[in-house]
């Protein structure tokens, strides 16, 4: 069973490390291939300094296994940064921990969608998020020369969607 929490202070230095990994696996689609360890975050600390961020640790048997930071964008929701660690793929954890954190939002209740952006040369992510309900917004935005796929969830839909397979 995984376990999603709202990473304490106490614990960001393993947020940290999983997020070296990512920041790693994601080179592969940015072109931007650097030694572990050396890839620079300006946000991070933010995520226990500003109210609107929260950063989720995802946990498997008490060990963390991917994390999320979250940040209410003022007019949505936004998953700025998600992650699962490669050996724990394909086992469900990250569909568990997304409904996680749409609970949480739903709970805050402040806005309607839940959202994401993708490379779009990611296809392995692209598939991920719209198995778990996301759908593509058709906005598109780049960082650098890659272009991003915005996809977002209504997260009432889910709700409606959720209804009629529990029938």
């Amino acid at each position: 069973m995984i376990e999603v929490i709202v990473a304490p202070e106490n614990r960001k230095q393993e947020l940290w490390e999983l997020y070296q990994d990512y920041a790693e696996e994601l080179s592969q689609y940015d072109g931007e291939k650097r030694r572990r360890g050396s890839y620079h975050y300006p946000y991070f600390d933010f995520y226990w300094q500003d109210e609107r961020r929260t950063p989720f640790l995802i946990l498997y048997d008490h060990e963390p296994i991917g994390f999320c930071l979250l940040q209410d964008a003022g007019i949505n929701y936004r998953i700025d940064e998600f992650y699962i660690l490669p050996v724990q793929r394909q086992r469900g954890f990250g569909r568990m921990a997304l409904e996680h954190i749409r609970d949480y939002c739903r709970m805050l209740g402040r806005h309607g969608t839940l959202s994401a952006n993708v490379y779009v040369n990611n296809e392995r992510a692209l598939k991920f998020w719209q198995s778990v309900g996301f759908k593509d917004t058709g906005r598109r935005s780049r960082v650098k020369d890659l272009r991003l796929i915005e996809a977002e969830m209504h997260l009432e839909e889910a709700t409606e969607k959720e209804k009629q397979e529990n029938r």
